[in-house]
């Protein structure tokens, strides 16, 4: 049994996919008692204390759940993935997208936008019938122009 932190913290992860930098788990998972209230992690600390947070996937990796490569997480099988995807109740998942999405939206600066643009689309993508409000629309609709401008630049033809 991996304790209640590193449950949900495999939750988040398995919201983003089969791996993620921890470049983009640390805009989230410091503000993860937002979407379920069960990480005790905070924003704005320092790179060593933010590598001392993710310590809670290390019971992850020990019972060969994840594995780290340099900066990134990843599911140690796909299957993994999704058992620790279905883990979240089908009425909750679009919910914690859509939390996701904004927590790396806010938490990134508009220089380093670009790198995280296609995570950020995907989850609030996906969390969009939970987006109700206008303006909050029309970002995503802006957000997802701009993915796709991204995606032909990056296309060879």
């Amino acid at each position: 049994q991996l304790p209640i932190g590193c449950q949900h913290a495999i939750k988040l992860l398995a919201c983003i996919g089969s791996k993620c930098d921890d470049s983009i788990l640390i805009s989230f998972m410091c503000q993860g008692r937002g979407v379920e209230g069960k990480l005790n992690m905070t924003a704005g600390k320092n790179d060593t204390e933010n590598n001392a947070q993710f310590s809670i996937l290390d019971y992850a990796i020990d019972e060969g759940l994840l594995k780290r490569e340099g900066s990134t997480y990843m599911f140690a099988h796909d299957r993994i993935q999704h058992a620790a995807y279905s883990l979240i109740p089908e009425s909750d998942q679009g919910r914690m997208h859509r939390h996701i999405g904004r927590l790396i939206l806010e938490h990134t600066q508009d220089e380093m936008l670009d790198h995280v643009l296609f995570v950020v689309v995907d989850q609030l993508n996906r969390g969009q019938k939970f987006i109700t409000k206008e303006k909050d629309r029309m970002e995503l609709a802006t957000l997802n122009l701009k993915a796709g401008e991204k995606a032909m630049s990056l296309a060879a033809f």
